[in-house]
């Protein structure tokens, strides 16, 4: 999907939607009324109407609800686009090249640009990208609307720049959509999105990752499909069958040529220098007069586009000529210790350190400190992380338009308010706060700044407002991270515990549980966390996010926060009590209902959210049917108040499946289920509604319906995988291994019915597990393997007893499939297979079980 300024897709943009008006699209999107769009939005409850009318109008919707699918359906379009970020200037030439890149693409799955810091691949590169993903038929070229129907999946970006080796596999999953979880094989995921997704991936910035992202590229071209990379590095990939592609320097006039004005005029360089020089002096010409200086200044830049508008953007002090003598005078300066170095990183480098000279010592001093910010920022950040004593008594916001007025720091999107380096400009500038002695304090700065945003941040994301904040701190998370980095580090354990506990729902709702365990690991590794409210809190999060799989360290994460909150104030113990409840499911199921009402008393009235979260885990683990779904009537009514629609999304969901459990299949399982999936897509979190679509397959399964529930199953096993939802993945697998044995297929069967098992045997759903293996041993005993079936019927015993009542299958054990096994095996050879089962996991199980076991002569 096409965006256009303001961030508004082509649709809206052709209906003549203002940016006003989908501001209010986006918040009825949201299920809001019209005074909470008011207040949102600081407008009357009258203009919301008109906006609402017009809206209805534009889009030729016949109602409110109507106009909420298309709300939420263009957030979803957009967020699933490409995400190239919005060029604030022209591209100067580069026609030749894009023309080439764009056939090499037609005839090429990876496609490399290289070339020195400076050179303009990432401009290309964006440029190309936008050309190979236009939807309309005026693309720019043939070549470019024909890549367009070959690529359905749209442009995807991996920005690397501010990414370390260890996550390079992460970023290449988001931008493919695909959710890291921990425990699964992130490449395999990847490679099967990959073999599907049809796009075009953009991996920039590759050369400090060269490594990794080259061994993760090649991964993802071997899967087959029609993927496209397109790759921007210092050096290629070195992957068989990778096009590298020089980006060449702009055309120069030749040293001997004419320098009249006419002459030059039509050289790149000297068009780039031209363009941007107007735009930094209003009413500069390419005169005679100045033909020659403009000239020697690009060839003396080697044609380098980031040399030459950082040139360019001197014209508000210097003449051509002036800038020519003081370029002459820098490269003589730092030749002599440059000489070993490419004439184009000479260029580059002088021409920054030049322009880095001129400043004064206040624009010196905020310069160096942007260095701090691995991506970009907004003027808040600036200001509370770069402000100190050596600016000269000048505020931020005086000196940071005379840095983008000097084209050392860029806007980062139209209308955006945030700012950015270029990623070679931020080296140099983190190169030099590192020398002046002042860059301790700006990381302090910074992330003190960024602790107090996320935790600002944790507090809105209970509210309507979740979307707004969870885009925000999507787009602050290379901030964030870099301030819990700090915390580590330096060992600030009190604030590494503080960011933990605010970004855990975020990292929760959004699937970045993978971040979360590498951070609460080296949390838990610089020291003993200290007694302290906040500590406790971060502890108590952290057992939330670890995943079920990590069951135990969960618990005794939960233990440990209980211990040190024995003596802290209620709301503290009260939360520590609620992480004891709910991470005791899997390990002690009895302490789940008494550490849950010991948090519900001491949260009180006095903190809903917290009663209303506890009271959904008592939703889930209570056994009595009726009262579990009157706990979760009250938390979901109270996440409904507040706005939390996820929550409310995940309590309804929760009520669904106790009902369907325990066989109810009711309208209002359905009422729930359809509530849930409106609410979830309101909110865009893409997991609740694969969770409700699961949920429709379950009530349609249920209802007797098999066909149309495996369907609905196998629409939704791609999502799921991706997402990384094992539990639900788990749960489509299963249903559709029985519905493979009713076919009387049992190989089909078998294969998914092992992968259900795997998949939940890692994410602990008792009751499904239980099933699973049960119906797995079936399909052993149709294929005449009744040993390997009376294995895993022990290993099925021995999970369901180990489950709390809330969590064991509604239906008994298959007490006819027993009875077979014992008149084909006999007692003791069946006793014998059964015990051993009971002394194995299910993993284990599966793996003694042999694939081919000798089959009998007679059937059970």
């Amino acid at each position: 999907m096409r965006h256009h300024e303001g961030g508004l897709p082509d649709r809206l943009v052709h209906a003549g939607v203002t940016v006003r008006e989908a501001e209010v699209l986006w918040a009825v999107a949201e299920r809001l009324r019209n005074r909470e769009i008011a207040e949102r939005l600081h407008v009357s409850v009258r203009t919301v109407e008109s906006h609402i009318a017009a809206l209805l109008r534009k889009l030729d919707a016949p109602d409110r609800a109507a106009l909420a699918e298309t709300g939420a359906r263009l957030r979803r379009s957009a967020r699933a686009g490409s995400a190239l970020p919005a060029p604030l200037t022209s591209l100067v030439g580069r026609a030749e090249e894009t023309s080439e890149l764009l056939a090499l693409l037609g005839s090429h799955r990876l496609v490399t640009l290289i070339g020195p810091g400076g050179v303009g691949k990432t401009r290309l590169a964006l440029h190309v990208a936008e050309s190979a993903g236009a939807e309309s038929a005026g693309a720019e070229s043939a070549g470019a609307t024909a890549l367009a129907d070959r690529f359905p999946g749209g442009v995807r970006m991996a920005d690397l720049a501010p990414v370390e080796p260890e996550s390079v596999g992460d970023t290449f999953a988001r931008a493919l959509g695909v959710v890291p979880e921990p425990g699964w094989p992130l490449r395999d995921i990847m490679r099967e999105v990959a073999a599907v997704s049809g796009c075009l991936l953009l991996a920039d910035n590759c050369e400090h990752v060269v490594a990794e992202a080259a061994e993760i590229v090649a991964d993802l071209l071997g899967a087959g499909g029609a993927l496209r990379v397109l790759a921007t590095s210092r050096e290629p990939l070195g992957i068989p069958g990778e096009v590298a592609y020089q980006v060449p320097a702009l055309p120069l006039p030749a040293p001997d040529a004419s320098e009249r004005a006419e002459s030059i005029a039509h050289y790149d360089a000297v068009r780039l220098f031209v363009d941007r020089a107007a735009a930094a002096s209003p009413g500069f010409a390419l005169t005679d007069a100045v033909a020659p200086a403009v000239a020697a200044l690009c060839r003396r830049l080697d044609g380098l586009p980031l040399a030459i508008e950082l040139a360019a953007s001197r014209l508000r002090t210097f003449g051509p000529v002036e800038l020519v003598e003081h370029l002459d005078r820098r490269f003589e300066l730092l030749s002599a210790g440059a000489r070993t170095a490419p004439p184009r990183h000479r260029a580059l480098r002088s021409t920054i350190d030049w322009s880095y000279r001129l400043l004064d010592d206040g624009e010196r001093a905020l310069f160096e400190r942007l260095g701090v910010f691995p991506a970009d920022f907004d003027l808040a950040a600036i200001e509370s992380a770069c402000g100190g004593e050596d600016l000269g008594g000048e505020a931020v916001i005086t000196l940071l338009p005379r840095l983008v007025d000097k084209s050392l720091v860029s806007t980062a999107g139209r209308g955006t308010g945030r700012y950015r380096l270029l990623e070679t400009i931020r080296a140099y500038a983190a190169h030099r706060l590192a020398g002046s002695g002042r860059e301790s304090d700006a990381r302090g700065r910074h992330a003190a700044h960024y602790l107090a945003f996320a935790e600002q941040a944790a507090e809105r994301l209970r509210t309507s407002e979740q979307r707004v904040w969870l885009d925000r701190m999507t787009t602050e998370q290379p901030n964030l991270h870099a301030a819990l980095a700090h915390a580590v580090s330096t060992g600030d354990v009190e604030s590494a515990w503080r960011l933990i506990a605010a970004l855990q729902r975020f990292w929760d709702v959004t699937g970045r549980r993978r971040d979360a365990h590498k951070w609460v690991r080296q949390a838990l590794a610089v020291a003993d966390p200290p007694a302290t409210p906040a500590v406790v809190a971060g502890l108590t999060e952290a057992c939330l996010i670890l995943d079920s799989r990590d069951a135990r360290a969960a618990f005794d994460l939960a233990r440990k926060a209980a211990s040190l909150a024995a003596g802290l104030d209620g709301l503290t113990r009260a939360r520590a009590a609620r992480a004891v409840g709910t991470s005791a499911t899997w390990i002690r199921p009895e302490l789940v209902a008494p550490a849950l009402r010991e948090a519900l008393a001491g949260f009180g009235d006095e903190h809903p959210w917290d009663s209303a979260l506890t009271m959904q885990g008592l939703a889930i683990t209570t056994a009595d049917l009726d009262r579990a779904l009157q706990w979760g009537r009250d938390s979901a009514a109270f996440f409904r108040r507040a706005g939390d629609q996820i929550c409310a999304a995940n309590t309804l969901y929760i009520m669904a499946q106790r009902s369907m459990s325990a066989g109810v299949a009711d309208d209002e399982v359905q009422a729930w289920l359809g509530e849930s999936h409106a609410l979830a897509e309101a909110a865009g979190s893409e997991a609740d509604m694969a969770h409700a679509a699961v949920g429709f397959a379950q009530l349609a399964w249920l209802r007797g319906d098999h066909d149309q529930a495996a369907e609905l199953m196998t629409e939704c096993l791609p999502t799921l995988r991706r997402l990384g939802d094992r539990r639900c993945t788990g749960r489509a697998l299963h249903m559709l291994g029985q519905r493979a044995y009713e076919r009387q297929e049992p190989a089909r069967a078998e294969e998914l019915l092992r992968a259900s098992v795997e998949a939940i045997a890692l994410a602990g759903q008792s009751f499904v597990l239980v099933s699973a293996i049960e119906a797995l041993a079936a399909v052993y005993a149709a294929q005449r393997r009744p040993r390997s079936a009376a294995v895993l019927l022990g290993t099925a015993h021995s999970v369901r007893e180990a489950a709390g009542a809330h969590m064991r299958p509604r239906r008994p054990p298959d007490q006819e499939l027993r009875h077979a096994l014992l008149r084909v095996l006999g007692a003791g050879p069946f006793d014998s297979a059964h015990r051993r089962g009971e002394r194995l996991s299910p993993a284990a199980a599966l793996r003694l079980v042999p694939l081919h076991e000798p089959p009998l002569l007679t059937t059970p």
